[in-house]
């Protein structure tokens, strides 16, 4: 693919007018950034047909940015860099950020072949070999963990007070900051573990319990913790 030359012209409008550049621009680079989108390889999400719209969507985002920043500091470079390049950069970074942000992301450790279980493995498919009982099973367990650890945490808070974190650290063996978070979060952990289980992506999730998605993604990978110190290990 070429990009454009015409858009380097554009760019600089934007750099140097703003807003009333900015349409002109999009309506010109959108079917760039749709194109390199479609090309990122994101695993399972490349079967959802709004995956690439969804990139293309935080690409924009970033060009628009603290009034236009980006922009600016592309067409102020000398020399200019190779323009496909650069989208192909922004293109790649947004694609992360998308997959990172997606419940079928699936967080690993070092070691490949030993995984916590973690809520992305949950709440996917995995594929045509895999046990549908067994992942019924694990995910009722750990539903039903984190359900009993927040119901344990209001208790040991209303019966204890400040000496429930110390109390459930040292029963559980984990840190007293995973403790600290659950106390904090108890409901949240629930309500967010349901929803992504159930198949909800963390923007729905966030409309659905008024939190923000920075928020969503927080409490999934606090839980995540809590279950790896906890011995939760998938396959």
């Amino acid at each position: 693919m070429t990009v454009d030359p015409a858009l380097w012209g554009l760019l600089q409008e934007v750099a140097d007018r703003g807003e009333p550049a900015w349409h002109p621009l999009i309506a010109k680079l959108e079917p760039e950034l749709a194109a390199m989108a479609r090309r990122q390889p994101i695993g399972r999400l490349r079967d959802r047909e709004d995956s690439p719209r969804e990139i293309v969507m935080r690409t924009i985002s970033r060009l628009h940015a603290k009034d236009y920043a980006a922009i600016k500091k592309l067409v102020a470079r000398e020399p200019r860099p190779e323009l496909q390049a650069w989208l192909r950069v922004l293109v790649k970074r947004s694609a992360i950020d998308y997959m990172r942000a997606s419940p079928e992301y699936e967080r690993a450790t070092a070691n490949r072949d030993h995984r916590w279980i973690s809520l992305a493995t949950l709440s996917s498919s995995q594929g045509p070999q895999a046990q549908p009982d067994s992942l019924a099973e694990k995910r009722a367990l750990v539903t039903a963990f984190v359900a009993e650890a927040a119901a344990r945490a209001a208790a040991e808070e209303r019966d204890h007070r400040a000496d429930a974190i110390g109390r459930l650290a040292l029963e559980w063996k984990i840190a007293r900051i995973q403790v600290r978070r659950l106390i904090a979060r108890r409901d949240q952990y629930v309500a967010v573990l349901n929803a992504v289980l159930a198949g909800f992506s963390y923007p729905e999730v966030g409309d659905r319990l008024g939190i923000s998605r920075r928020e969503v993604e927080l409490t999934v990978r606090y839980i995540e913790e809590l279950l790896h110190a906890r011995g939760f290990a998938g396959a």
